[in-house]
């Protein structure tokens, strides 16, 4: 039986890349992995350091009285199914992990504040275990994070984001919450820092779209979501957030999102449903599937290391338009 589920348990395990075994070191970035400390570009602190939930108020405090700390980052994500082989939590984990690797390396400017585990995610309710929330509901939630920042004096805050159901309501939201807040603020998806014909130099599922080898829709658009990429950065990551599951046992199960769901989840599904019929759910589940077994923990290191730079290079312009007055973008 498993232990008890507690709330600061569930947020120990979003740092847990701090109590992973060691992996090796890469000089263009942060470690990815340490069983103890993580590299930043002014030396070596420990990994807990930078989230702010592990901190004391006299430690926030003293840190923004010596104009030490000038950002935050704020992780968003989702509880939402990912494939058979995937945590739920996977995108508020990866986000979170992101934001702490970027975080050190910038180090001690920056810090990561607690994230938003749940996110706008409908169209996954036909398979059990997602939660998602409301629009108004989740733009609510990180506005009121955010608000709380810069009552405390954080003059530049970047949300980084792990799920593509937030992407847009946070891209349409930030205009108005700049004019509204008069900070430096930002928001964006870790996967913006790759390129596909990059991505297609390590990545199997890449190559293989860009030279046009993928034969369906369904193959074409399953790398989007809990495939070779994703699985990748949670193999490298969160090891134990990674069940093995094979396609023979994927099609023993006989899944089906297509038809005979409960009338609650059909209202969840129904806005989708034109997109569904174009591009039906089941084959593209399977593809997904299919395209995860590609994964290795060397090609979520990568990955890591790349959206790390993108979030870095971000906050290093974001910090700098603060502290010269400009505004941003």
């Amino acid at each position: 039986m498993q232990a008890r589920f507690s709330r600061r348990r569930f947020l120990q395990s979003l740092g847990a890349a701090a109590s992973a075994p060691a992996a090796a070191y890469d000089s263009r970035s942060a470690p990815l992995i340490s069983s103890s400390m993580a590299g930043s570009s002014s030396g070596f602190v420990h990994p807990q350091k930078v989230l702010l939930w592990e901190r004391t108020r006299k430690e926030v405090r003293e840190a923004l009285q010596s104009g030490d700390l000038k950002a935050a980052i704020v992780p968003t994500g989702s509880t939402e199914q990912h494939n058979e082989h995937l945590a739920l939590i996977t995108d508020a984990a990866t986000a979170t992990l992101f934001a702490q690797q970027a975080a050190l390396r910038l180090y001690p400017r920056v810090t990561v504040s607690t994230p938003c585990p749940v996110g706008y995610s409908p169209y996954h309710m036909a398979r059990k275990g997602t939660l998602t929330l409301r629009k108004e509901t989740f733009l609510a939630y990180v506005f009121d994070v955010i608000e709380s920042l810069t009552a405390h004096g954080f003059g530049t805050i970047l949300v980084v984001n792990g799920h593509g159901g937030n992407h847009g309501l946070l891209k349409g939201a930030v205009p108005e919450w700049r004019r509204k807040l008069g900070v430096t603020l930002d928001a964006v998806s870790y996967g913006e820092g790759y390129k596909e014909e990059e991505l297609a130099t390590f990545l199997t599922s890449y190559r293989q779209k860009l030279d046009g080898e993928l034969d369906t829709l369904a193959r074409q658009t399953g790398h989007s979501h809990a495939s070779e990429n994703e699985t990748s950065i949670v193999m490298a990551a969160y090891p134990d957030r990674v069940r093995f599951v094979t396609l023979e046992e994927y099609d023993r199960a006989g899944l089906n999102y297509e038809s005979d769901m409960p009338p609650k989840v059909w209202e969840y599904m129904e806005p989708f449903d034109a997109q569904r019929t174009t591009n039906p759910e089941n084959p593209r589940d399977r593809a997904r599937q299919e395209q995860a077994l590609l994964a290795t923990p060397e090609k979520g290191e990568r990955l890591i290391a790349l959206g790390t730079r993108y979030i870095v290079d971000r906050l290093q312009q974001m910090i700098q338009a603060t502290d010269a007055g400009r505004p941003w973008p």
